[in-house]
């Protein structure tokens, strides 16, 4: 495959293309190129007329074929160059687009013609073309002589991230962005406050000294969705959604400065076991396990930590949980926001209590608590290490599906163009495989990249978000391993 310069030559070729209604429809203004148009198009682009201007237009070309016209405009009404391929319909379809374009990006340079960037308009009605692009930089709609079109940067050199953890793994985030051949890392001195996509955890994720470095993408949300990572609230939103109850445990929102004891002592006489745990902890602080109602009120009228938190929830104890070597366990899944689209990944860590589980030993924490986040010791992952994980995983993705109801829409930081954001959620099984959710987090409990999941998760979110708005140059797996659900 290859480019060429246009000449005289390639007048009858370039008029069989322009003049077929069905392929100009979306080009331009839509309208068939007259026999004096093709004519000016030709000498404007002859090669050996020297010009200032920075457009630039060639014949595609696979052996002997002509294939279409690949170039560059620029539209004064926004100041900007814009891409543009013609492709005859014969060979629409089968990957010469991006192709071309990589050939296309190569010729600017032999010509000393540099750009940091272009764009590229689609018009919102032609949808192949919208998915075709979606690999590239999505940047804003634009209204353009009436109509609608959506505008997408193609960028023509490397891209710039910043990686900022707490933990000490930048190398192999390095290593990451290294393999797809066209990322350096961000540079205070030179870069001059802009990056193309920013990765902060939670040590970073409100430092004040990030909020005037401008980036294009970043993994953070403005809001952590309190409806969704708010224990009671997210089971009262879920609870108005009929597809998604049956994923569900019972519960009971508790505000500890007023408490309705007779209430809850009828909750006990049905539910027999409850679990006590503050809507504001985290990672298992503050959970409490009670199998009689007694022992709850006692607990609430002389513990000074329950006075700490306002509000609470209790909720179902699920008595009959599927085991693994005996022992409980919970999924820590991962769910992943980007604006209106939600995804969920495929895999996730199955985390075990220390103790053999043995109903009725409720006091004993180390048979039910599974918050043991920080050790490997006691993990597994799902799915290779459970059972019947087709028939789990559908029903994750028809519950997330009703999460994404939710909150329909996440804003991005106001020194961001465009952000997502990884959220952590806790499912149980029960021993006739039915899921139950727990609870979702903000903070995700993300393993470190030294663990190959935790390195495995970090790069999913880059094939998945960061692949497809900034294209690597060396070909990577494109298998993100997450699963859109809404």
């Amino acid at each position: 495959m290859k480019l060429e310069n246009i000449t005289r030559d390639n007048y009858e070729e370039i008029k069989k293309l322009t003049q077929n209604k069905g392929i100009m429809s979306y080009v331009g203004d839509g309208d068939i190129w007259d026999d004096v148009k093709i004519s000016n198009f030709i000498e404007y682009n002859n090669p050996e007329k020297k010009s200032e201007r920075k457009e630039k237009y060639f014949t595609v070309r696979d052996g002997k074929n002509f294939i279409g016209l690949i170039g560059i405009s620029y539209l004064i009404v926004f100041g900007n160059y814009y891409f543009n391929i013609i492709l005859d319909k014969r060979f629409q379809g089968k990957g010469y687009y991006h192709k071309s374009l990589k050939i296309f990006k190569q010729e600017l340079e032999k010509y000393n013609m540099k750009y940091d960037k272009f764009y590229l308009l689609v018009r919102q009605e032609n949808k192949k073309m919208l998915s075709i692009s979606e690999r590239y930089y999505f940047n804003r709609h634009i209204d353009l002589d009436g109509k609608k079109y959506s505008e997408y940067c193609i960028f023509n050199r490397d891209y710039i991230y910043l990686y900022l953890s707490s933990r000490e793994d930048s190398k192999i985030a390095k290593e990451i962005f290294d393999k797809r051949g066209n990322w350096r890392p961000y540079n205070q001195e030179t870069d001059r406050g802009k990056v193309d996509f920013m990765f902060t955890d939670l040590d970073y994720k409100y430092d004040k000294r990030l909020f005037t470095l401008k980036s294009l993408l970043k993994n953070a949300v403005m809001k952590d969705n309190y409806n969704m990572t708010n224990k009671d609230l997210l089971y009262k939103e879920l609870e108005k959604i009929p597809s998604a109850r049956k994923y569900l445990v019972f519960n009971y929102s508790v505000d500890s400065s007023n408490i309705d004891y007779k209430k809850i002592e009828k909750i006990f006489q049905k539910y027999k076991v409850m679990i006590f745990k503050p809507v504001g902890g985290a990672a298992g602080v503050g959970i409490e396990v009670f199998d009689n109602f007694d022992n709850f009120r006692k607990y609430c009228e002389s513990n000074k930590s329950f006075v700490k938190y306002r509000d609470w929830v209790l909720q179902e104890y699920i008595i009959d949980p599927m085991l693994i070597e005996g022992k409980k366990f919970h999924i820590r899944g991962y769910y992943l926001v980007h604006k209106e689209k939600k995804y969920l990944m495929d895999e996730g860590r199955i985390i075990l209590a220390e103790e053999k589980y043995k109903q009725g030993d409720y006091e004993n924490k180390k048979i039910h608590d599974t918050h043991t986040l920080g050790s490997e010791k006691y993990v597994k992952y799902y799915p290779k290490d459970l059972k019947n994980s087709k028939k789990i995983q559908n029903q994750l993705e028809h519950l997330f599906s009703s999460v994404g109801k939710v909150d329909e829409y996440f804003k991005c930081f106001s020194e961001s163009n465009n952000c997502y954001q990884l959220f952590g959620f806790d499912i149980m099984i029960t021993e006739d495989y039915q899921v139950k959710l727990i609870e979702i987090n903000s903070g995700p409990g993300v393993p470190n990249l030294h663990i190959p999941f935790g390195k495995k998760l970090f790069e999913n979110q880059i094939k998945l978000m960061v692949d497809t708005a900034f294209p690597p140059k060396n070909k990577v797996d494109e298998d993100s391993g997450f699963v859109r659900v809404y």
